[in-house]
């Protein structure tokens, strides 16, 4: 089989997967072999300037799912009853992740490069321009992550709905302030 008709077929059979077999662990070699495969990720400028935590620690994955169910309700509290309901509704699939073993989290600095070039001619449309490149960036490492769990028969899933609490969930992680996330991949056994 061709490179391209092997990737095809990883591609083709890559799911989105929700629930793992619980209390069963990533080997240190599968996440090993995730990080080795994600660390080909492209990245804006050329700078590899990205990481990715490795969380399976269960009393943060339970932290980190708390911290996005308080700052979901902070933010429907801004609501009107109607909206806040519904976004509570949507905003509970946000945590399914606190029943995976491993969540891998690519994130990077957030640096402010044009601002530092331009100063106070830097636009917001500029400023956001310059965002969206690191977060663009690092949509191509999750990528990475979720085709690699996918090569070694995990169940993984692209999640951005919990970085609404970017911030707190920098906290969480004991990361810088400055620090932004660009995903949670939750990645465990697949329970069919």
């Amino acid at each position: 089989m061709s490179d391209y008709e092997s990737l095809k077929s990883l591609c083709e059979r890559r799911r989105s997967y929700r629930q793992f077999i619980p209390d069963d662990a990533l080997s240190a070699d599968e996440v090993q072999k995730i990080l080795d495969l994600a660390a080909h990720s492209p990245f804006a400028s050329g700078r590899k300037n990205w990481k990715i935590a490795v969380v399976t620690d269960k009393a943060v994955i339970s932290a980190l799912a708390r911290q996005v169910r308080e700052d979901a309700q902070a933010l429907a509290q801004k609501m009107e009853e109607e909206p806040a309901g519904f976004f509570l509704n949507y905003a509970r699939s946000f945590t399914f992740f606190e029943d995976a073993p491993a969540l891998f989290i690519p994130y990077c600095r957030e640096s402010a490069t044009m601002k530092s070039l331009l100063r106070e001619s830097a636009t917001q449309d500029i400023l956001q321009w310059d965002r969206d490149n690191l977060t663009k960036s690092l949509s191509c490492v999750a990528m990475l992550i979720l085709l690699a769990a996918e090569s070694l028969n995990l169940g993984a899933c692209y999640m951005t709905g919990p970085l609404l609490a970017g911030k707190s969930l920098n906290r969480v992680l004991s990361l810088p302030e400055n620090t932004l996330l660009g995903a949670i991949v939750p990645v465990g056994h697949k329970k069919d």
